[in-house]
């Protein structure tokens, strides 16, 4: 009876097993159609400039079918396409997240990295301008750095950095390397009446204290 009953145990578990293949083949095809179907409202939804939906629903079918090559690309695409929109919209952090989602999926994805480089720019500059503002220039001056570290090229923070390290220098009485900052900012952008009114000052401030430092050291050598 013992190896009666054993058998029949094993029976019913290959049967139920069978049972379950069986069932999940339809399940399996039916979730690659709705992934699909996904898919092609994501697409759709691109195509016409709802950037925002493409992403959910290629994200959705991303979801169903993890390891789906093109649709890792296309969800990509669309999150690249994103973040040019929050860019345009001023959303740089925004931007900035969806590009490296885009990145994550797809790593090689250049152009994304080259529109994040440009998000991370933006919202930095915006920071440090800030930072400005508030007259805390040691702390702005560290903004552009970070700015310039990501794009060199970068005009905006060069001339901000510029702008800033001249204002902690002023603020020393280091009134050459104020002028010497002031100089090279109006390399940049040398139609700025802005940095030529400050090289003015700056370059006036400098005259007095050359001025000054003379007459002390002439005083100096009559006595």
């Amino acid at each position: 009876m013992r190896h009666a009953l054993s058998g029949l145990c094993v029976a019913i578990l290959l049967s139920a097993s069978a049972f379950c293949l069986l069932q999940s083949a339809p399940s399996a095809r039916a979730a690659e159609d709705q992934a699909t179907t996904l898919e092609l409202k994501g697409l759709d939804a691109a195509q016409s400039g709802d950037t925002a939906g493409a992403v959910e629903k290629l994200r959705q079918a991303l979801a169903l079918k993890p390891k789906d090559k093109a649709f890792r690309e296309n969800l990509a695409q669309a999150l690249n396409n994103q973040g040019v929109s929050q860019y345009g919209n001023n959303d740089y952090a925004g931007a900035t997240a969806s590009f490296q989602e885009a990145i994550s999926l797809v790593p090689a994805f250049r152009k994304a990295k080259e529109n994040m480089a440009l998000a991370q720019v933006a919202q930095l500059n915006i920071d440090g301008n800030a930072l400005y503002k508030a007259a805390n220039f040691a702390a702005a001056a560290d903004k552009f750095r970070q700015a310039l570290a990501v794009d060199p090229a970068n005009a905006s923070a060069h001339v901000n950095l510029d702008l800033a390290e001249a204002e902690i220098l002023a603020k020393s009485e280091d009134f050459a390397g104020t002028v010497a900052k002031l100089q090279d900012a109006l390399t940049v952008m040398p139609s700025s009446q802005m940095i030529k009114d400050r090289l003015a000052t700056a370059q006036a401030a400098l005259d007095a204290q050359q001025k000054a430092a003379a007459a002390k050291a002439k005083d100096k050598k009559s006595d």
